[in-house]
């Protein structure tokens, strides 16, 4: 068995674009790979992204992608024997070792993927498309019915936040939120980052954080989450007056399952199985109004 995430977001057009149909979408690159099986990669710089089709969709059923995060030659790992000296992986030069993940877009407006710890962001689905065939597409968070509420009741009384990176070059540290957050001396140099800021735990109990740093933890979740693998806030409660903590990634709409591991490689979940338990919570989310009461990440931060 292979555990999984399977995580739900929004999805939109994107404004003074065409809008953006899965269908439609997922037919013209069923097409482009079918003429040309190697049209299915779009490479930028370092990055490498391919994208095959695996349900075209219709007006009311999702259209389901594999996403995958390639490795060129030069992101390869090396390969280590015990005692021996490290070497290359075997590949041919049109073999890559890839991260994979699966993404189901609704008509209505519900994108679900299953998340794992190396899995690809959506971002990354979103700037294919865009590269690829010029079709635009945006991505929103989705939280839990209650987060509105349970940040409300510590807004203005932030403690402290902690948040990483594992590609910091993806981040522009000279302005706007990470600026605030995040050191500039970090660069590009470190392979990750984790930043704590706080009040200090033997400081005056009344001390908070300042407008502009909540204001930018705010905005990271809005705009910048496809980048970002830990953000834990803490804050002192109004009406209880206790401090609690927030992880806000994990209070995103989800659910946890364990799926049967491929016939071709046990370390993935079998793709049917994964397609049929991104349909059936779905369905189910849909069932109990979750996804009408979600919060979406810009609500979050109105005051």
């Amino acid at each position: 068995m292979v555990s999984r995430r399977l995580v739900y977001s929004a999805w939109s057009s994107i404004p003074n674009r065409a809008t953006f149909l899965p269908s439609t979408v997922a037919a013209q690159l069923a097409n482009a790979i079918r003429a040309n099986p190697e049209s299915t990669i779009l490479t930028n710089e370092e990055v490498a992204t391919a994208v095959t089709v695996l349900e075209r969709g219709s007006e009311t059923e999702p259209s389901v992608f594999q996403l995958l995060a390639l490795r060129g030659p030069q992101q390869r790992p090396s390969q280590y024997t015990p005692g021996e000296k490290l070497g290359p992986l075997p590949l041919l030069d049109d073999q890559y070792p890839a991260d994979v993940t699966h993404v189901a877009v609704w008509p209505d407006g519900i994108v679900g993927q299953d998340v794992h710890g190396n899995s690809p962001r959506l971002g990354r689905l979103s700037f294919y498309f865009r590269k690829k065939f010029n079709r635009h597409i945006a991505f929103e968070q989705l939280f839990r019915p209650d987060m509105q509420d349970r940040l409300g009741e510590i807004r203005g009384r932030l403690r402290t936040v902690r948040i990483s990176l594992t590609r910091p070059e993806y981040v522009n540290t000279d302005g706007g939120a990470f600026a605030t957050l995040i050191p500039q001396v970090f660069g590009e140099s470190a392979p990750s980052i984790s930043v704590a800021i706080g009040m200090g735990r033997y400081g005056p109990r009344d001390r908070y954080l300042n407008d502009a740093t909540e204001e930018a933890v705010f905005r990271v979740v809005e705009d910048m989450h496809d980048v970002v693998d830990r953000l834990i806030i803490s804050g002192r409660n109004e009406r209880t007056g206790l401090v609690e903590e927030i992880n806000l990634l994990n209070e995103r709409i989800q659910s946890r399952v364990d799926l049967p591991s491929s016939p071709d490689v046990d370390t993935l979940p079998d793709e049917q199985a994964v397609i049929d338990a991104l349909k059936t919570a779905h369905r189910e989310f849909h069932a109990d109004g979750i996804f009408s009461r979600a919060v979406q990440a810009q609500a979050m931060r109105s005051r």
